[in-house]
């Protein structure tokens, strides 16, 4: 008949199908809403075996001791920048931290509290968990378990530092030296006995740590002063045997410091230098004789060929001459006296003469003596600066060759004073830290020990539970919206929309209870005004959607197309026109039963027309039922063919307003199909939720293999609750007016 024609203006732009669509987080809580009984299931399938297992838990004590570290080992400095910004070394906290969770700590702790033979321990050592036991059964029957062999003492140690490791916790909160130890056990004293005995062997394995390493010092010292003092004799030997050798035997118990030599550089004084030092002393005194007599001879000789004996010294201040001159004096006086009175041949007067000229010859004989007493002390002078000059260059020859000596022995005075020092120092380092053995303590300190405590810290049930509570709703909630994701069905007018070919006529709610009392009560519903907005589609829509006799089929069974048929049949009877609907699925006609009603006899009054033998009036107000009865009578198989709902329409189509008919499935049977042709147009029906799009597109497509009229599909049994913001909205103004909800 018509061909598949729609009209621009209501041409729109196909989306895949299939395509995200947008979710408002309220349509979230609708899905979850619809599936609520898996919610509860899921929930309380993971609840209720976590309230168990948290309920059978065992309480645990927490006990906790505390220290401080690295309180002797931090430098004062300024207090002020300490006290305001106080520098936390994290390393070296991390690394006490780190020795506190160490095996050796452990396995020490083990030792000291006996804990391989405590009762609790080994219990809690023996407990297996119920998965691990569950799995042991499991493999138990494809392997067989090998034998257990007791363990030996290390390894029952091992085996109780590794459960030690699990109870114990040691914290630092990476702003201060503070490292708090914290046992959890099912028994207080325990806890307490661990947290304290890990803080005794931490200090006891710092303090031994500090011993260890003193002793060690101790021992490399020791090692190395034996060899030390031996190179010192050698160099001391070495350099007295060398002074031996070249004579430089010390005069004196120190030298004084030599300028521009290092003071600390001292050696004894030769003899051969203190003798050249007292020869220089004395021919320096020397030459100065020998100039003061070489000055005074001069003098001497000048007077006496000047004749002024009164520049001679010795001759001025010697008694014999003084008396001599006085003599002379005496004698002259008288000669010039004479003189003047005799003549010159008187005898007395050249006795007095002569007695004059003897006390000058005197007098001369008393000068020479000087002059040559002068002379001899001068040549004393000259032949004593001259030995002397000859021993002094002798003993500069023997120093110029102990100073060259003096060099090497400098070298090995060096060698001697080095080994000396190094010798010395690792002497008193070896004293130091012989002292400091037996007074080294742990660079930390315990500030509190712990203490049994009064009541169990644990485990906090009501948190657990709470958690495991909240897990299990977002698992039964997560379950849902999978559920519902995996679920390829059309949810939405929009995806329906987006089939191409196919045009959204409307969608109509789920209700419960029959669909004899959705019509049969006085107040109209939801259901009822939503399949009312169809039906005027159909009736007075557009000339594409207006028709009079339409086809209702579906892609699969079980989508509604039934009561579909049978909604818009009774919304035409409400509205006071006659509406008929034909049974066209002879092979599981439905129509009866989907009302509930029985066959009515007809009245014999009446007359029978051969055509509408199976006919059932008034089943619904206005509504008549074509039953497959007078199908089968008249048809000539399994299925009504064409010509003969041609001769039905023919007969009827005048008697009614609208005709409507159900046809089967049209993906399993051909009968809607083939049909469509004798109608106005096929209305699709579509279950909300269960036909997915590619099903759809599937169903059109047989359609369109004959020519088929599609007016459009409908959306069926929608949930309100579930539905989006659009089609939501139509629901709310419903309400507002009072009509009832689809039930």
């Amino acid at each position: 008949m018509n061909t598949l024609q729609i009209p621009s203006s209501y041409s729109k732009q196909s989306t895949l199908p299939g395509a995200p669509q947008q979710v408002s987080p309220l349509h979230a809580f609708s899905i979850m809403n619809r599936h609520r009984i898996t919610i509860a299931i899921v929930t309380l399938a993971i609840a209720i075996p976590s309230a168990v297992a948290i309920f059978s838990m065992k309480p645990y004590y927490d006990a906790s001791s505390i220290l401080i570290v690295g309180t002797r080992q931090a430098p004062f400095r300024d207090l002020q920048a300490t006290v305001s910004s106080p520098e936390v070394d994290t390393v070296a906290v991390n690394s006490e931290v780190s020795i506190l969770r160490s095996p050796t700590i452990s396995r020490a702790v083990v030792q000291k509290l006996d804990l391989t033979h405590d009762p609790d321990v080994l219990a809690s050592l023996s407990y297996v968990p119920l998965s691990k036991r569950i799995t042991n059964t499991v493999t138990r029957f494809f392997v067989s378990p090998p034998t257990a062999r007791p363990l030996t003492e290390n390894e029952r140690i091992q085996a109780v530092s590794e459960l030690l490791n699990k109870w114990v916790t040691v914290l630092n909160d990476g702003r201060s030296y503070i490292i708090t130890i914290t046992a959890s056990t099912a028994d207080p004293q325990t806890s307490a006995r661990i947290a304290n005995a890990y803080a005794d062997v931490y200090l006891d394995f710092k303090r031994r740590m500090k011993v260890t390493a003193t002793w060690q010092a101790n021992a490399l010292l020791d090692e190395q002063i034996v060899p030390l003092r031996d190179r010192l004799r050698k160099a001391e030997q070495a350099v007295q045997a060398f002074r031996e050798k070249n004579g430089l035997i010390a005069a004196e118990l120190e030298r004084a410091p030599v300028a521009g030599t290092d003071n600390n550089t001292n050696g004894g004084a030769t003899v051969t230098d203190q003798q050249l030092s007292q020869m220089n002393r004395e021919l320096i005194v020397a030459r100065g004789d020998l100039e003061a007599h070489r000055a005074r001879y001069a003098e001497i000789s000048s007077a006496i060929k000047n004749g002024s004996l009164d520049s001679i010294p010795e001759a001025v201040s010697s008694p014999l001459i003084q008396q001599l001159q006085a003599q002379e004096a005496q004698v002259s006086s008288q000669a010039a006296s004479l003189s003047q009175v005799v003549m010159d041949a008187n005898p007395e007067l050249q006795s007095t003469r002569a007695a004059a000229s003897h006390i000058r010859s005197r007098i001369g004989a008393e000068v020479h003596r000087i002059a040559n007493s002068a002379a001899k002390e001068l040549a004393s002078a000259q032949a004593r600066v001259a030995a002397l000059s000859n021993e002094v260059n002798k003993l500069q020859k023997q120093v110029t060759a102990e100073n060259e000596a003096d060099v090497t022995l400098r070298q090995l005075q060096s060698e001697a004073t080095a080994a000396r020092t190094v010798y010395q120092d690792y002497l008193g380092r070896f004293a130091q830290t012989s002292t400091q053995a037996e007074l080294q303590v742990a660079e930390a300190d315990l500030i509190s020990r712990a203490e049994p405590p009064l009541e169990p810290q644990g485990p906090p049930r009501k948190q657990y539970m709470a958690i495991a509570f909240l897990f299990a709703l977002l698992a039964g909630a997560g379950s849902a919206l999978v559920i519902d994701r995996v679920h390829k069905g059309i949810r939405s007018l929009e995806e329906l929309d987006a089939i191409p070919g196919l045009f959204a006529l409307g969608l109509v709610p789920a209700f419960t209870g029959s669909l004899v009392r959705q019509y049969s009560s006085p107040q109209r519903s939801a259901y009822i005004e939503t399949v009312d907005s169809i039906r005027s589609v159909l009736s007075f829509g557009h000339s594409r959607f207006r028709a009079k006799v339409v086809l209702v089929t579906s892609a699969e069974q079980g989508e509604g197309k039934t009561t579909f048929a049978l909604s818009l049949a009774a919304n035409t009877g409400r509205c006071g026109q006659r509406a008929l609907v034909i049974d066209c699925d002879i092979r599981n006609p439905s129509t009866m039963r989907v009302l509930g009603a029985l066959r009515v006899a007809q009245n014999n009054h009446m007359p029978v027309d051969p055509l509408l033998a199976g006919l059932e009036r008034d089943v619904l107000p206005g509504v008549d039922i074509l039953t497959p009865d007078a199908i089968r009578h008249h048809g000539n198989g399994a299925m009504l063919l064409p010509e003969e709902l041609g001769q039905i329409l023919a007969h009827v189509g005048s008697q009614y307003d609208m005709i409507l008919l159900d046809t089967p499935p049209a993906l399993a049977f051909p009968d809607a199909a083939i049909l469509s042709r004798q109608t106005d147009g096929v209305v699709l029906v579509v279950k909300w939720g269960h036909t997915s799009a590619s099903t759809l597109t599937q169903t059109l497509r047989t359609l369109h293999t004959y020519d088929a009229r599609t007016l459009g599909a409908v959306l069926t049994q929608a949930p309100p609750n579930s539905l989006g913001k659009a089609e939501k909205s139509p629901f709310h103004v419903y309400k507002r007016y009072g009509l009832l909800p689809a039930s």
